[in-house]
C-alpha cells in the first residue's frame, strides 16, 4: 500500500522524493532489440514476454522501463540465423564479462575498505583503555586489519591485471558487423580493436565510438537489422558511459533519430524510440527531443495494431522516460495521453495495463493532463470493473489526489471513489451473481481506502453515506456477499482470529478443554513486552478505534446481530457470530466508556430473545448464548496473551501445585516406586518406542529426587543402566532418532534426567562415571583436528545433526552447564578445550550456534569465556547468531523470583550488556545495528539503563546506527548528565529544530502506512537507517524531544531553549494551512513535536502554558488537508496519555479511553463524530467536455477551405457512434475524389489537434490516421527541421549590419 497517511506516496520508502512510483511501473529493459520477421528463419527469445534482460546475471533497468508481469501476451518475433549473436546467451562470450569481474572485486574491495576502517576504529577506541584490559580485543583488531590490508593489496592487483590494456591481433571491422557487439575504433586510431571477447572496456574512447555508430545509422538503403544492431551498439556505449550523453549534439543526433524513427520497419522505429529514451538527461533534452516533432511520431505509433507491438512498446517507455525527469510531465502534450488513454480503454490490448498505471503517474504529477485528456473515467471504471490487480494500485493515486483541496477539485465527490460500493449494493438488482473475483477485488480496494486519512474522510461524507450503504449491503440474502463484506470488516479492524476459530466456523463443538493451557504455553514463549513499550503510542490501534466508532454509528452492530438471528446460512451465522465477540472485545479495549458501554449489552439481541411466544425467539436465544461462549472463550485467551490481565497470584498458585506434586511423588513407598518402575516398560524390554515416556517422566521428576529411589534405580534394578544405554551416543538409538517434533520429548526427558542426577551426590557419582559423557566428549573430539581422533561420519556432522537427535547433546550438555557440579564434569573431559578448538572451525558456524543457543551463562567459567570469543573472533553468521542471543541473557523482569534469584539474573544481564557493548566495535555494520537494537530494548529497564550509562559508551562511529541508543539515555537523569558532557544534547536539539522533525513526519507516514499495508518489510540492508522493523510499525518513533521531556532536567532545558513556544506559535499561525506543501509537512513536524513532549508527565504542563490544545483540536475538526488533520488527531491521541491532557481533551470535546485501573491508554475520538467528519463536497473542475479543457472547438481548426472544412467535419463527427458509418461513408468518398487534400501536411496538423480535443477509440484513431500519406509525418518532420535550423544558425555580420 502507498503512503496515503501523507500528501506524498513516495515517502513509504523513507524518502522525499515526490515522484511516486506504483506497483508494475519499474523492471527491467531488453538488452537489445530483436531483429525483424525473416521467413524460414528459427525463431529466438520473445520479446514482448521478458521483463528484463540480463548481462551476465545482472538486470540492467533503463529509463521508463516497466515490467511485464501484467502484460495479458507474448509476441515470438523470429530472428536471422546469421544474426544470432545480437542477443547474448549466458553461455556466450560476452565483451561485458570484464566490465563485470571489475564490478564484482570492485564491490569486494569497497567491502575490504570498510573492514579495514571498522578495525581502525576499534583501534582507537581500544587506545583509551588499559592495555591489559584490552590486549586480546586489540590482537584481534589488530590481526583483522593486518587481513584486510593483504586483501585489499590484492583486489586492487587483480583490478590492474584486467584493466590493463591488451596486445589483440587486428581484424577487419566488416568481420563482425553483424556479430551483435558494440562497435569500437579500430586500432589504427591507437585503440584496440573489437570483435573478441579479450576487449577491455578501459581501453574504450566512447567519442571516436560515438562518431562511428552515428556516421554508420546516416548511411542510407540498408537492411533493417543493421540499424539495429547499430542501435544496440549505441544503447550499450550509453550504459557504459553515462556522461557520454550530456555532450550530445542534438543537431547532429537528432537527425539519426528522425531517421530511424521514419523508417519502415517497426524494429528499426522501436530501436529510435530506445536510443532516444537513453539520450535523455534532463528538460532541456525533452524539449529538443520534442523539436524534432516527435509527438505526431508517437501519437502514429500508439495507434497501430497488435503486430506492432514492439514497436508500440517502445513507444510507451519513451513516454514514460518523460515522467522520471523532474518536471519532465509538464513536456507531455495531451495528444499523446489521449492516446495512451485509447490504449487503456482497449480491453484486448497488450499494453492495456501499463497505459493505466502510466496515466495513474500522470494523475498525481499533472493532475490537470489527465483530466483534460479524459483519462479520469477510464481510471475511475478500473476501481469497480477491472483489471482486477490494477484496481487497489490505482485507488492510491485518487487516494493522493484526495490530500489537497488544489488536487482534490479533479475528482467529482461522492462519485469517483465510492463508485467501488456498487459491487456490492447492486447485487440485488443483478440476477447473474456478481463474480467473486470481483467482489473480493472491490473489498480489497475498500480496505485500502479506509485505512487512510484521505479515504475514510472522504467516504464519511454525507452522513457517513458510504458506511452506511457498505452496512446495509449485510441484509441482501447473497452468502457470497456476506462474507466476503464479513471479510473485509476482519480486515479493517484488523482482528486476527484466534487459533481454534478455525474448529467453530467449521461447526464443530466450541470447547476449551487442553486449549487455553496450550494458549499459555504458547504465549510463555513470545517476548514479554518491556515496561517501556506502554511509553510508545499505537497509532494502528489508535485508527482502528475511529473506525470502529465510525460503523458503530453506521449501524453495525445492529446487522451483525439480525444477521446472528437469520439461520438461513449456518456458517455465516457462525463467521458473524466470532466477529461480533471480536468487535465487542476490541470496542471494550479501545473505545471510550461512553462509546462500548452502551453496544456491550446488544440491546436488540436480548429484546428479542426476551420476547416468548415468536418462533424468532430461540434462534436469538442460541445466538446469545453463543455470543457468550465465544467471549468467555476470547476473555481466556485475551488473558494469556495481555500481561496486564495476567494474576501474578494464580502463576504462583501454578507453582505451589506443581511443588505439591513433586513432594508426593518423592515421598512413595518402595512397593509404589517399584511399580512404578514396572508400569514405565523399561525392565520388560530393550526397545525405547515400547517404554512408556509419559510415565518416565513423572519418575524422573518425581521419586528419583529421592536419593533413597535413586539408589534403588540405580543398583537394585537395570532401569537406569537401560535408560542411560538409551541416550549412550555410540549405541546409535537416541542419535540415530529422526529429529521431528514428536521425538523432541526424547530431548527434553534427557535434559530432565541429567538435571535430576545433578541434584543428589549419589545422581552425580553415578553421572560422572557413566560412560556418556565420556562418549560425547569423544564425538566432539571427532570434529577437534588437534585432538588426534578423526572418523569418516562424525556423529556431530552437518547433516546428522539436522536430520537425527543428535543435537539434543548439546541440550544435555546445557544442563551440565547451569550447575557447577556439570561444568567440574565436562572439564574432567576436556570438553572445554575442544570447544575452544571447535570455535576456530570457519566452515563449521552451526556448532558454535549450538553451543550459544543451548549452553547456561548464569555461572562464571568457560561457557562465557567461549560465548565472548565467539562474539568477537567467529564467523560473520556465528558472530550475529550469539548477539542476537545476548537478548534473551537480559532479562526486563523479576516477577516470580526469589531475591538470589533477582540477584543472579541482574548479574548475568549486566555480563550480556557488556559483551553487547564490545559488539558496537564490531567491523561488520549488521552486527552493530543488532547490537544497537538489543540495548536499546534492554534500556526500556531502569536498571539496565543505568548499568549501560555506567559504562559510559563512545558510539560516535556508529552515526545515525546508534542514534536510537542516545535517545533513550535521555530518559533518565544519569544518562542526561552523561549525554550533556558529550554536548550531544545540544547539537541534537539544534538538529532536530532545524530539520529532523520534518524528516520525522515521514518516518512515521511511512511506518504507518506500510503497518496498514500488511506486507512484510523489505530486507533491511547493513547499515540502512530508513528501513522500518515489523515490530515498530504503526507504533510512534522514538522522538528526541519525547525523551528530552522524560527529566525534569530535559525540560528545563527545553524551556531555556524556547523550542515548544515557537512550535506553538507556529501551529497556531498556520494550523489551517491548505496550499503550500512545505509549510504543510513543517505544521506536521510541530504538530509531533508537542504531541511527543505533551505525552509526557514532566512535559504536560507545557500544554497549558501555551494553550496550543484549542490549536490542535482546531486543525484536527476544521483543516482541509486531510493527512493534516489525522496528525492532528494521532497527536491528540498522544496528549491524552496524561492525565492532565485527558482533561483538557474533555474539555475541547474529545473523549480519551481508560483501563480499568484508571490509566490512560493514549486513544481519544470526538463526542461528536461529525466533528472530525468536516469535509464539505467540493466544486469539481470538469472534464474534457469542459471548454475550459477543450482549447480547439472545431470552428477554430476549420479554416477558409470549404473541402478542407468537409473533411475536419466528418472527422469531428467519428467521436459520435451514431454518425460513425455516415462519416466514414463521407471520408472514404472524399479522399478517393480529392488524393491531394489528404496530403496536405497543414491539413493534417489540423487533424491532430482534433484528436487532441475530441475522445476517439482506438480503431477510429487508426482510421484518421491511416487517411494521410506517411509522406504527410515526414514532410511535417523536414518542416521542423528547418524551422530548428533557422533559429540555431548563427548570424553573420551581414546580417547584423
Amino acid at each position: 500500500m502507498s503512503n496515503v497517511f501523507t500528501s506524498s506516496p513516495k515517502s513509504v520508502s523513507g524518502t522525499a522524493s515526490p515522484i511516486p512510483r506504483l506497483r508494475g511501473a519499474s523492471g527491467g529493459d531488453r538488452e537489445v532489440l530483436l531483429q525483424p520477421r525473416t521467413n524460414g528463419i528459427r525463431p529466438s527469445a520473445s520479446y514482448g514476454g521478458v521483463a528484463g534482460m540480463s548481462v551476465g546475471g545482472t538486470t540492467v533497468n533503463g529509463p521508463g522501463s516497466f515490467s511485464a508481469s501484467l502484460r495479458s501476451a507474448t509476441t515470438t518475433v523470429p530472428t536471422p540465423s546469421g544474426l544470432s549473436g545480437i542477443v547474448d546467451t549466458p553461455s556466450s562470450t560476452s565483451p561485458l564479462t570484464s566490465e563485470r569481474l571489475v564490478e564484482e572485486l570492485t564491490d569486494q574491495l569497497n567491502r575490504a575498505i570498510k573492514y579495514k576502517e571498522g578495525a581502525e576504529n576499534l583501534l582507537q577506541v581500544l587506545d583509551s583503555k588499559k592495555i591489559k584490559e584490552a590486549k586480546q580485543a586489540r590482537n584481534q583488531a589488530e590481526k583483522e586489519y593486518n587481513a584486510r590490508n593483504q586483501e585489499i593489496t590484492q583486489l586492487k592487483t587483480q583490478i590492474e591485471a584486467i584493466t590493463k590494456p591488451k596486445d589483440i591481433p587486428r581484424r577487419p571491422r566488416e568481420g563482425n558487423k553483424f556479430q551483435g557487439t558494440p562497435i569500437r575504433p579500430d586500432e589504427a586510431n591507437g585503440i584496440s580493436v573489437l570483435g573478441t571477447s579479450e576487449w577491455d572496456p578501459g581501453s574504450e574512447s566512447p567519442t571516436i565510438t560515438l562518431a562511428e555508430l552515428l556516421g554508420d545509422l546516416e548511411e542510407k538503403d540498408k537492411k533493417p537489422e543493421y540499424y539495429v544492431d547499430k542501435a544496440n551498439s549505441l544503447v550499450m556505449l550509453f550504459k557504459r558511459h553515462q556522461n557520454l550523453k550530456y555532450e550530445l549534439s542534438w543537431s547532429t543526433f537528432g537527425l539519426r533519430v528522425q531517421f530511424m524513427l521514419l523508417h519502415e520497419a517497426k524494429e528499426v522505429v522501436a530501436a529510435g524510440y530506445r536510443i532516444t529514451r537513453y539520450a535523455i538527461t534532463d528538460l532541456h533534452s525533452l524539449r529538443s527531443i520534442r523539436s524534432l516533432r516527435t509527438d505526431y511520431i508517437t501519437i502514429g505509433s500508439l495507434i497501430k495494431d497488435s503486430r506492432a507491438n514492439v514497436e508500440r512498446e517502445q513507444a510507451l517507455k519513451f513516454v514514460r522516460a518523460f515522467i522520471e525527469v523532474p518536471g519532465g510531465v509538464k513536456e507531455i502534450s495531451r495528444g499523446v495521453v489521449r492516446g495512451i488513454v485509447a490504449c487503456a480503454e482497449q480491453t484486448d490490448d497488450r499494453l492495456r495495463a501499463i497505459s493505466m498505471e502510466t496515466l495513474a503517474e500522470i494523475l498525481i504529477l499533472d493532475p490537470s493532463l489527465v483530466v483534460a485528456a479524459g483519462g479520469v473515467r477510464i481510471l475511475t471504471q478500473v476501481l469497480s470493473d477491472g483489471p482486477y490487480e490494477l484496481s487497489d494500485t490505482i485507488s492510491l493515486a485518487f487516494l493522493y489526489l484526495l490530500d489537497m483541496p488544489s488536487s482534490r477539485k479533479y475528482i467529482r465527490p461522492g462519485n469517483d471513489i465510492e463508485v467501488v460500493f456498487s459491487v456490492f449494493t447492486d447485487c440485488h438488482s443483478v440476477k447473474v451473481p456478481v463474480p467473486e473475483e470481483k467482489l473480493k477485488s472491490s473489498a480489497k480496494v475498500i480496505s485500502c481506502m479506509l485505512k487512510s486519512w484521505p479515504g475514510l474522510l472522504a467516504l464519511t461524507m454525507y452522513n457517513l453515506r458510504a458506511p452506511r450503504s457498505l452496512v446495509d449491503a449485510l441484509f441482501i440474502p447473497s452468502p457470497s456477499v456476506r462474507d466476503t463484506i464479513l471479510e473485509l470488516f476482519f480486515d479493517i479492524f484488523k482482528i486476527k482470529p484466534p487459533s481454534w476459530s478455525s474448529s467453530f466456523l467449521a461447526g464443530r463443538r466450541l470447547t476449551t478443554y487442553g486449549r487455553v493451557a496450550n494458549l499459555k504455553s504458547e504465549a510463555s514463549t513470545k517476548p514479554a513486552r518491556s515496561e517501556g513499550d506502554s511509553d510508545h503510542g499505537n497509532l494502528v490501534d489508535h485508527f482502528t478505534a475511529l473506525l470502529l466508532a465510525v460503523f458503530f454509528e453506521a449501524g453495525l452492530l445492529k446487522a451483525l446481530m439480525a444477521l446472528v438471528e437469520d439461520n438461513s446460512d449456518p456458517a455465516i451465522v457462525r463467521k458473524t457470530t466470532l466477529l461480533l465477540g471480536e468487535v465487542l472485545k476490541l470496542a471494550s479495549r479501545l473505545l471510550p466508556s461512553t462509546y462500548s458501554a452502551h453496544q456491550q449489552l446488544l440491546p436488540d439481541l436480548f429484546q428479542s430473545a426476551a420476547k416468548f411466544g415468536i418462533d424468532g425467539r430461540f434462534a436469538a436465544s442460541s445466538a446469545v448464548y453463543q455470543i457468550d461462549s465465544l467471549n468467555r472463550t476470547l476473555h481466556r485467551s485475551l488473558a494469556t496473551q495481555t500481561a496486564q490481565r495476567t494474576s501474578l497470584d494464580e502463576e504462583k498458585r501454578g507453582q505451589r501445585q506443581v511443588e505439591l506434586k513433586l513432594k508426593i511423588n518423592m515421598t512413595i513407598d518402595e512397593k509404589h516406586f517399584s511399580q512404578l518402575i514396572v508400569e514405565s516398560g523399561v525392565l520388560n524390554t530393550k526397545s525405547y518406542i515400547k517404554w512408556n515416556w509419559d510415565s518416565l517422566n513423572e519418575m524422573i521428576q518425581g521419586p528419583l529426587l529421592n536419593p533413597k529411589r535413586l539408589e534403588e534405580a540405580i543398583k537394585g534394578t537395570k532401569f537406569m543402566k537401560r535408560l542411560m544405554s538409551f541416550y549412550r551416543p555410540f549405541k546409535y538409538k537416541f542419535s540415530d532418532v529422526k529429529n521431528t517434533k514428536p521425538n523432541q520429548r526424547y530431548v527434553r526427558i534427557g535434559c530432565a534426567l541429567f538435571q535430576t542426577l545433578l541434584k543428589t551426590a549419589e545422581g552425580v557419582k553415578y553421572l560422572s562415571e557413566n560412560k556418556i559423557l565420556r562418549q560425547i566428549a569423544e564425538c566432539l573430539a571427532q570434529l577437534d583436528r588437534m585432538s588426534g581422533i578423526t572418523s569418516p561420519e562424525p556423529l556431530f556432522s552437518t547433516s546428522r545433526l539436522a536430520d537425527t537427535l543428535s543435537s539434543g547433546y548439546f541440550a544435555m550438555l546445557g544442563t551440565l552447564s547451569s550447575d557447577p557440579k556439570g561444568l567440574q564434569m565436562m572439564e574432567r573431559w576436556r570438553m572445554f578445550n575442544m570447544f575452544y578448538h571447535i570455535s576456530d572451525l570457519p566452515d563449521r558456524p552451526d556448532l558454535m550456534e549450538l553451543f550459544v543457543l543451548n549452553m547456561d551463562f548464569t555461572l562464571e567459567g568457560h561457557p562465557r569465556i567461549i560465548l565472548g570469543k565467539v562474539l568477537t573472533a567467529g564467523p560473520k553468521t556465528a558472530r550475529l547468531f550469539a548477539t542476537n542471543h545476548l537478548r534473551s541473557l537480559i532479562s526486563t523482569t523479576s516477577a516470580g523470583k526469589t531475591p538470589s534469584q533477582t540477584q543472579q539474573s541482574n548479574e548475568t544481564a549486566e555480563w550480556a550488556i557488556g559483551l553487547l557493548m564490545t559488539q558496537l566495535y564490531d567491523p561488520d555494520v549488521e552486527v552493530c545495528e543488532t547490537a544497537v537494537k538489543i540495548l536499546e530494548e534492554a534500556c526500556n529497564a531502569t536498571h539496565n539503563l543505568e548499568y549501560v550509562v555506567k559504562r559510559r559508551p563512545q558510539l560516535d562511529h556508529l552515526g545515525e546506527i546508534g542514534a536510537p541508543l542516545l535517545l533513550r539515555f535521555l530518559s533518565t537523569s544519569v544518562g542526561y548528565h552523561y549525554l550533556n558532557e558529550l554536548d550531544y544534547i545540544n547539537r541534537e536539539m539544534d538538529d532536530w529544530f532545524h530539520g529532523r522533525n520534518d524528516s520525522y513526519v515521514l518516518t512515521v507516514e511511512a511506518s504507518l502506512a506500510r503497518a496498514f499495508a500488511d506486507e512484510e518489510p523489505v530486507k533491511k540492508r547493513p547499515g540502512d537507517i530508513n528501513a522500518i522493523d515489523r515490530d515498530m510499525m504503526g507504533i510512534v518513533p522514538p522522538h528526541f524531544y519525547r525523551e528530552l521531556a522524560r527529566t525534569s532536567e530535559g525540560c528545563i532545558l527545553l524551556r531555556e531553549k524556547g523550542h515548544f513556544d515557537q512550535f506553538a506559535w507556529f501551529i497556531q499561525k498556520h494550523g489551517l494551512e491548505d496550499d503550500d506543501l512545505e509549510i504543510v509537512t513543517k505544521v506536521k513536524g510541530c504538530l509531533w513535536a508537542v504531541g511527543n513532549i505533551g505525552s509526557m508527565p514532566f512535559g504536560a504542563p507545557f500544554l497549558d502554558e501555551a494553550n496550543i490544545v484549542e490549536a490542535i483540536v482546531n486543525i484536527a475538526e476544521q483543516s482541509q488537508v486531510l493527512t493534516l488533520k489525522g496528525t492532528a488527531f494521532f497527536v491528540l491521541g498522544l496528549i491524552s496519555k496524561t492525565m492532565q491532557g485527558l482533561e483538557i481533551l474533555l474539555e475541547h470535546g474529545w473523549d480519551g479511553t481508560t483501563s480499568t485501573m484508571g490509566d490512560s491508554l493514549g486513544f481519544c475520538v470526538p463526542l461528536q463524530l461529525g466533528r472530525l467528519f468536516s469535509l464539505r463536497p467540493w466544486v469539481h473542475t470538469g472534464d474534457e467536455t469542459n471548454a475550459v479543457n477543450r482549447p480547439s472547438p472545431l470552428s477554430s481548426v476549420i479554416g477558409d477551405d470549404p473541402l478542407d472544412a468537409k473533411i475536419l467535419t466528418a472527422i469531428a463527427n467519428l467521436n459520435n457512434h451514431i454518425m460513425e458509418g455516415t462519416s466514414t461513408k463521407e471520408l472514404n468518398r472524399l479522399k478517393a475524389n480529392h488524393v491531394s487534400h489528404f496530403q496536405s501536411s497543414d491539413l493534417y496538423r489540423r487533424v491532430m489537434t482534433l484528436l487532441e480535443s475530441y475522445r476517439y477509440r482506438q480503431h477510429v484513431r487508426r482510421y484518421i490516421i491511416d487517411l494521410f500519406d506517411k509522406s504527410v509525418v515526414e514532410q511535417i518532420v523536414r518542416d521542423g527541421r528547418a524551422e530548428q535550423d533557422s533559429i540555431e544558425s548563427p548570424q553573420t555580420p551581414e546580417d547584423v549590419r
